[in-house]
């Protein structure tokens, strides 16, 4: 059997390589005349999985190691019989202490108590979740936004996106959908953003195209007084410039880049293979994943919430992130794999269940 896989996740020929051939490439440069010999493709975001690619090949079975499945045709391979897995909930938690950190910047930033501030969480699947989680732990005030799960009867409390836009702060944590009674696309637009709390702050971690970057772009050039972080672009790896100087931090849609997060998404397409396979899983992913040090949280953040920031920097320096993307300047369609590809190990730094 012959595997190709994205290079970029890691240990696949540790955990692969006892059942086949791996091969590993750019996601994004994988084409049909690569997978002639395949039968297996496991792939991140960047690969387009689709008729175009496939038809010509013996793959079947289909891996992301991936939260979100926009950019996997579902319907072609149910239709052709391929099997697919994918790994909600991998990174999760790495997206989380991003996005905590994320919000310790912009409160430090601008001067703000975050024991006075409501954080708005778009999305309470998996990822948001966890953001919710992480506040709570902190005791930072938050509203959640799902009408999905409120409509199959999630017992959480839920609020209508115009409650979320009176927040200090906004994060989406949605997959991206064009189609059906919710779709995502675009949902944060022109009208959303208008209706924003003066000095608030907006980071997007889902799918670039969930932000309208246009009118993101346009809300800074009339002067409204909203901080973007964001970490997703629409058209990536063609990151609108104009809007990258505008925000507060950017950076590479890495927010989910843990060494642990990567980890699991591998792992958890290693299960699903093993099960399609008939074989019982001889590795533990307690055995894959890193020792780190953890953060020890605030006794009381009231007395220190102007420090959180500097407290968590040690573990995650998002500022470094955004550095190595404002360095790539003009170029950063050309460079934005590369800081992918070429990301420094980070680690996951809060003890959570």
């Amino acid at each position: 059997m012959k595997i190709v896989a994205d290079e970029n996740m890691p240990l696949v020929k540790e955990l692969f390589g006892q059942f086949a051939e791996v091969k590993l490439m750019a996601g994004r440069k994988i084409t049909s005349e690569d997978l002639i010999d395949a039968e297996a493709l496991l792939v991140r975001s960047v690969t387009q999985v689709n008729q175009n690619l496939l038809e010509a090949s013996q793959v079947n079975f289909v891996g992301s190691a991936t939260i979100g499945t926009d950019h996997i045709d579902r319907d072609y391979l149910v239709k052709q019989g391929i099997q697919f897995s994918y790994a909600p909930g991998c990174n999760a938690q790495a997206v989380a202490e991003y996005v905590l950190t994320a919000i310790a910047y912009w409160a430090q930033h601008q001067q703000k108590d975050l024991t006075q501030c409501r954080v708005g969480i778009i999305g309470a699947g998996n990822v948001g979740s966890k953001v919710a989680q992480v506040l709570e732990l902190l005791g930072i005030d938050y509203l959640l936004n799902d009408p999905p799960l409120e409509e199959q009867g999630d017992s959480r409390q839920f609020v209508a996106l115009k409650a979320i836009q009176q927040c200090d702060v906004v994060t989406c944590h949605v997959p991206l959908t064009k189609a059906g009674k919710h779709p995502t696309y675009h949902l944060i637009n022109q009208t959303f953003l208008a209706g924003m709390a003066e000095g608030s702050l907006l980071i997007n971690s889902s799918r670039g195209a969930v932000l309208d970057n246009q009118a993101a772009l346009q809300s800074k050039q009339i002067g409204q007084n909203i901080d973007f972080i964001l970490d997703v672009w629409e058209n990536e790896p063609n990151v609108n410039h104009e809007l990258l100087e505008q925000t507060l931090i950017a950076t590479p849609h890495i927010a989910g880049y843990t060494q642990e997060g990567k980890i699991r998404g591998t792992y958890q397409l290693y299960q699903a293979f093993c099960q399609w396979q008939g074989i019982e899983p001889a590795i533990e992913l307690i055995s894959l994943l890193p020792a780190a040090t953890k953060w020890s949280l605030p006794q009381q953040l009231k007395s220190e919430s102007n420090k959180l920031y500097q407290s968590l920097q040690p573990f995650y320096d998002i500022q470094q992130d955004d550095k190595q993307m404002r360095l790539a300047g003009a170029t950063i369609a050309a460079e934005f794999d590369n800081l992918r590809k070429n990301y420094p190990q980070r680690l996951e730094f809060l003890e959570l269940e």
